[in-house]
């Protein structure tokens, strides 16, 4: 801790007595007060805030303290690697920075093992049920647990749910997964459960999914990134909440009524944040939806009874510890009588009046290019196989999937959605030709048992399918 990032003085009284009130501060909401006897604290989090619950842990600290007490951020700046939520602990724990925000998956990477239950796999399925965990005694145990690795916990907030995306495939049941390559954030559970489920799990740099099959995710980072693929909407793996540590020596430096301000503060975050977080997660699924960034799928109530069978080892081992036993019988206990969580929005796609629309576009559709049609079209004369003059190639589009035929061997697949008139591909990790998880997105039209494709403007395309007009096989 230094004193340029944290200045020292006494609370204003009326801060003093909103924490005991448990109400806002009556001070200057602008930050009133002598500006010498303010306390400025710095909190470190990753490159997008709204990805977090600072900053209305922020909002929080500066209204209950009329502005005595403030929050500055800083960027990780380890953001963009693999390990960046541990580096940031460690940031704190040095004093490179006073607080930090962090999600609580990082903590069983690093010896801290009191958010387990909260992470076991398919326990905490809506936003309810983790409202109550972290409103229970439960919670304040989880958060004190960060102690055995030199910080303090300050608040423990809701993040968003997260589901798995298949970037080739939808991800159903436990066969759906089998031979699959997961991208994780650092995480000792989530490495667990997808090897359970016949997953490997490896930690991934954020933006970056090239080699991966699948991602455990929520809707906004995936609109934030852009990714696209198969969301399974009614399987939740774990929740993604929030600690805010704080280094050991800048809290003690603290008065009794400036750490309580700041719990406090943790507290009276935790519904905003949660509002704001289900808000996010409806808005982003609906652009990306818009956007045709994703299809999604639903899990039988078998292919989740399995899912939850071939947890089991999970639990097994998560159970060896009485703590962690006792907490998940707990929130066992708190998930009894939550009503089912509202479905959130459904991709237009998946609409009746969307199905109808792509009927004519399902089928197989066949042309024969020549070498000139091909260059013509922008195709890469490198691209192209030597000596190759002429061939024909067939296009199959079924209930979301499709496939790219040539010399009697599939040449590509993924998946795609209709949106009107345009087309959206997508194809899955190892096609030739095409990078992982990328949007190809161009305009068609049937007549007559022909069917043309056509460039959209500002979009990348499939350039084989504008090559020239297909003629359907059957």
């Amino acid at each position: 801790m230094t004193g340029r990032r944290l200045r020292w003085g006494g609370l204003a009284a009326a801060a003093v007595l909103a924490v005991a009130a448990g109400c806002g501060g009556s001070g200057d909401k602008a930050g009133g007060g002598d500006p010498a006897k303010r306390v400025v604290l710095t909190l470190e989090s990753e490159d997008d805030l709204s990805l977090s619950g600072a900053p209305e842990f922020a909002k929080a600290v500066e209204r209950l303290s009329g502005g005595s007490m403030r929050v500055e951020f800083v960027r990780a700046q380890r953001s963009l690697e693999v390990q960046f939520e541990r580096g940031l602990v460690q940031d704190v724990r040095a004093g490179k920075a006073d607080l930090g925000i962090v999600g609580v998956r990082v903590w069983d990477t690093i010896g801290v093992n009191s958010f387990r239950a909260l992470l076991a796999p398919l326990l905490v399925d809506s936003y309810e049920l983790q409202r109550r965990v972290i409103e229970s005694d439960d919670g304040e145990r989880m958060l004190d647990g960060v102690e055995g690795a030199g910080v303090v916990g300050i608040a423990l907030l809701a993040g968003p749910l997260r589901r798995p995306l298949g970037l080739a495939h939808a991800l159903l049941g436990p066969q759906d997964y089998r031979g699959e390559t997961v991208a994780i954030r650092p995480a000792g559970i989530a490495r667990e459960t997808f090897r359970a489920f016949g997953a490997a799990a490896r930690g991934y740099v954020p933006g970056d999914l090239a080699g991966f099959d699948a991602v455990e995710i929520d809707p906004k980072t995936i609109d934030y990134n852009g990714w696209s693929g198969t969301l399974t909407t009614n399987v939740v793996l774990w929740p993604k909440p929030y600690s805010i540590v704080m280094n050991r020596s800048a809290f003690e430096a603290l008065t009794a009524e400036e750490q309580e301000l700041l719990r406090e503060a943790g507290r009276q975050a935790l519904g905003p944040e949660l509002d704001q977080t289900i808000r996010d997660a409806t808005n982003a699924l609906t652009d990306a939806c818009r956007r045709g960034l994703m299809t999604l799928a639903t899990a039988s109530t078998s292919e989740r009874a399995a899912l939850r069978r071939a947890a089991q080892p999970v639990y097994d081992e998560l159970e060896r510890d009485e703590d962690t036993r006792q907490l998940i019988g707990e929130i066992e206990d708190l998930r009894r009588g939550i009503p089912t969580a509202v479905p959130e929005p459904r991709c237009a796609t998946a609409s009746g009046a969307a199905k109808r629309a792509s009927r004519p576009l399902e089928g197989r559709w066949t042309y024969t290019w020549t070498r000139p049609e091909l260059l013509a079209a922008g195709i890469d004369e490198k691209d192209l196989p030597k000596g190759l003059q002429r061939d024909t190639v067939v296009f199959e589009f079924k209930g979301g999937r499709y496939r790219m035929i040539a010399g009697g061997a599939v040449r590509a697949k993924g998946t795609y959605t209709v949106d009107g008139d345009v087309l959206n591909l997508v194809h899955p990790p190892g096609s030739v030709g095409y990078a992982a998880g990328q949007v190809l997105r161009q305009r068609w039209s049937v007549y007559r048992n022909r069917l043309t494709f056509r460039r959209l403007p500002g979009s990348d395309s499939d350039l084989l399918l504008i090559v020239k007009p297909l003629t359907r096989v059957r």
